[in-house]
């Protein structure tokens, strides 16, 4: 019972410790996503794919093939903060701020595409960009100064020659979820509670242990000393007493004068 229960606490820790950092991650992805306009962990992003653009990669260059619902994670860029940033070639997969096709009702957002196309104009560097599936990406990018992006619009990169990004498969749904503030209470609230529910109880539990050690402790130090035999002592004790209770029987017992 001892075995079972240690590892059912073992157990519970666990998850619970799980809960915790996964409850972290996503309060941090989310307050730094409304903050800045991107997620920032230690300098790396978690993006939701929301359209099937780069679906199926590209024949041409490696990386890609990611699909709505994907989340991918990428590398922060500091292009926005620096007088020289960085440079980039085709075939690189960017994110960047712009408009999608057909999407212009949206607004300006995180957009993950290829670069197509590279050119130098009034000797600054311009990129286009363009969804690997060509049935859903028919035209290269349209943004707010048209076709082409310089490197500050540019905020993180996906797959160049010195970053791969990760991509997860089909849990992007779950991560819209837990940053909804239904999923935000079931996800991150309720179980941030619960622990520290968990945590009183055990503190509770301890205290009352604790309490119930310190009387057992005090009634055993105010009891009246006994002597403490061993087992030889106590066995030469019993003879003892069977050899005094022998003669009592024998003194009690009636003489033959009396008789």
């Amino acid at each position: 019972m001892k075995v079972f229960k240690s590892i059912l606490n073992t157990v519970i820790n666990i998850l619970i410790v799980l809960v915790l950092v996964v409850s972290l991650l996503v309060a941090v992805l989310a307050l730094t996503s409304k903050s800045s306009g991107i997620s920032n962990v230690f300098g790396y992003t978690v993006q939701v794919v929301m359209s099937d653009s780069m679906d199926g990669g590209s024949d041409e260059y490696d990386g890609g093939d990611f699909k709505k619902g994907d989340v991918i994670i990428g590398k922060i860029t500091k292009n926005d903060t620096t007088d020289t940033p960085e440079t980039y070639k085709e075939g690189d997969i960017i994110t960047f701020k712009g408009i999608l096709q057909g999407n212009d009702h949206l607004g300006e957002q995180l957009i993950c595409h290829r670069i197509v196309d590279v050119q130098e104009r009034d000797g600054e560097i311009v990129y286009q960009t363009q969804g690997d599936n060509r049935s859903v990406s028919m035209l290269p990018d349209q943004n707010e100064v048209g076709e082409y992006i310089t490197a500050y619009s540019i905020v993180a990169k996906y797959y160049t020659s010195d970053f791969q990004g990760v991509k997860i498969a089909g849990v992007g749904k779950v991560y819209e979820f837990i940053n909804s503030q239904l999923g935000f209470f079931l996800c991150i609230l309720l179980p941030m509670i619960i622990f520290f529910l968990y945590v009183l109880i055990k503190v509770v539990i301890n205290f009352v242990e604790y309490k119930k050690a310190k009387e057992q402790e005090e009634k055993e130090k105010n009891a009246p000393d006994t002597p403490q035999m061993s087992a030889e002592e106590y066995e030469q004790f019993k003879q003892f007493m069977a050899q005094k209770n022998a003669q009592a029987s024998q003194s009690d017992a009636p003489s033959e004068e009396e008789v």
